[in-house]
């Protein structure tokens, strides 16, 4: 639970910082935050290899930490979804059901943590899902890298403008993100607060 947490709050910290990220230490935008759209903006400027594999093995991180909480929590954090977010619960039933239809194969094709979360409460074996989250977030990323580097030059030029405002823009990005972890720290007081 302690590496999902730090993963989440280092997503958090790129993500509000990503404009200076980006412009100052693209790669390490990634490292700390490797959402695609990162991928597709650091593909301008960094070289692929090691933007694929860093944004492959932090996201495969992710997905380990989720398998993790999958495998200690599993039907006890199905249990509180279904208590707090019905519809969400119905999403997650069905996409348990994908899972155990397709299984580690679903998995490479979508290496998504909620997935792999699957794959822990499912008891399936780290040594196959590791190698399957390394596979699916590779071609991921290749496609987010290949994204990248055909638009950029429309991301240069939003590099270019926020390396002229860069203080102005980092500002505006942490102000978001404090917003919005504020709106969900008051909707999930009143969620619990609720009977």
């Amino acid at each position: 639970m302690g590496l999902v947490g730090a993963l989440t709050g280092l997503s958090l910290l790129g993500t509000a910082l990503s404009p200076y990220l980006l412009v100052k230490n693209p790669l390490l935008l990634v490292a700390i935050s490797p959402a695609a759209h990162h991928v597709v903006l650091a593909a301008a400027t960094v070289d692929p290899l090691p933007l694929l594999v860093v944004a492959t093995l932090r996201r495969a991180l992710t997905g380990i930490g989720a398998f993790g909480l999958g495998a200690v929590f599993g039907g006890r954090a199905l249990g509180w979804v279904e208590l707090r977010q019905p519809r969400m619960a119905r999403l997650l039933t069905y996409i348990e059901k994908l899972f155990a239809r397709f299984g580690i194969a679903l998995l490479m094709l979508a290496p998504a943590p909620t997935l792999a979360f699957f794959a822990g409460m499912a008891a399936r074996r780290l040594r196959s899902v590791v190698p399957a989250l390394l596979f699916g977030h590779a071609l991921w990323n290749a496609a987010a890298y290949y994204l990248g580097d055909a638009l950029a030059a429309r991301t240069d030029l939003l590099v270019d403008f926020l390396s002229q405002h860069l203080l102005e823009s980092t500002l505006v990005c942490v102000a978001f993100v404090a917003v919005q972890r504020l709106l969900r720290w008051f909707a999930r007081r009143g969620a619990d607060a609720a009977p």
